[in-house]
């Protein structure tokens, strides 16, 4: 539903988005992460009409974003990650003024506005002036504007942020809701642990470039990531911290008892040395009583690809 090809984007002689390609399906959820300066704002501006690139791209379905601009707008709601709202309009008021924008008759818009507000939960705060809302309930009244004209594709620049955690998961799962029940859905964030619920797949952008990009399970399967061994053994094993020393692609030997029986290896390597790992300690004869591996999470990737590991230089 969404297909960014060789994406460039030139501020003078900075390059803020550089040859960047990804595509999302349609009433999927995909989460767009990186350090500040990434290029992630800047790429969905460029999605939503906002920027003109300098090279590249960029369709919605069948049209093109650079062609037909206006066709691709009556496509989408855009959330800015610093959206306003206006507080002495009420609740309803505030998502009639954009149904209005996009030339909705009176039938239409309440119609239209009635329906985003049940999508938003937020028919009961319909009356109530936009400025009694609490930060939570703002941004659904942002999201409720951003669906008056029932758009098939959204773009939300970091919409969790500043909300407390019960507001974090409310979102969260209004927009897997929306998400299954057709939207297509590209969203931004820093709340990574909150990336990993909602998104089917995600990417991760440096310096204007998609390092990495996919499922979660498909890019730790792919990729030489660390990941957590979790290891129990019948008794202690005074060598083991030797032994651990000795493998280059081990490290950060944790005891997580005082009986020096359970651990935590940080293994840097392929999964395919993982069976080969287990199969040496048994070999020392150490007894293992449990030996489970610890997939790597969105933060895992991200501190990774953010300190430059090789692992993903080498493919990206």
């Amino acid at each position: 539903m969404i297909q960014v090809e060789d994406l460039k984007i030139h501020y003078g002689e900075f390059v803020a988005v550089d040859n960047l390609s990804f595509s999302v399906k349609k009433g999927s959820v995909f989460g767009l992460i990186g350090p500040n300066g990434a290029g992630k704002t800047t790429t969905i501006k460029a999605i939503a009409t906002l920027i003109e690139p300098t090279y590249g791209e960029i369709k919605l379905g069948d049209t093109s974003v650079l062609h037909e601009p206006e066709e691709a707008r009556s496509m989408l709601g855009y959330m800015p990650d610093f959206p306003p709202v206006y507080d002495d309009l009420r609740v309803d008021e505030f998502c009639d003024l954009f149904a209005h924008a996009y030339g909705q008759s009176a039938t239409e818009r309440k119609e239209k506005v009635d329906l985003a507000l049940a999508q938003t939960d937020l028919t009961d705060k319909r009356r109530d002036l936009c400025k009694s809302l609490s930060r939570g309930m703002k941004q659904r009244a942002l999201l409720a504007k951003s669906l008056v004209h029932d758009p098939s594709v959204m773009l939300l620049d970091e919409p969790g942020a500043n909300l407390d955690p019960k507001a974090r998961i409310d979102m969260r799962n209004l927009l897997r809701k929306l998400a299954d029940q057709g939207k297509t859905i590209l969203v931004s964030s820093h709340v990574l642990t909150e990336l990993e619920d909602l998104c089917d797949e995600i990417g991760i952008m440096r310096n204007g470039k998609m390092v990495v990009c996919g499922s979660l399970d498909e890019i730790t399967q792919s990729k030489h990531t660390q990941r957590t061994l979790e290891i129990e053994l019948l008794k202690s094993f005074p060598e083991l911290p030797q032994w651990v020393e000795q493998h280059a692609t081990l490290s950060g030997l944790k005891e997580t008892n005082e009986s020096k029986t359970h651990f935590q290896i940080i293994h840097s390597g392929s999964r395919e040395e993982v069976p080969e790992i287990l199969s040496q300690m048994i070999g020392l004869g150490v007894e293992v009583t449990s030996f489970t591996t610890r997939k790597s999470k969105v933060e895992d990737l991200f501190l990774e690809i953010e300190s430059g590991s090789s692992s993903f230089d080498q493919d990206s």
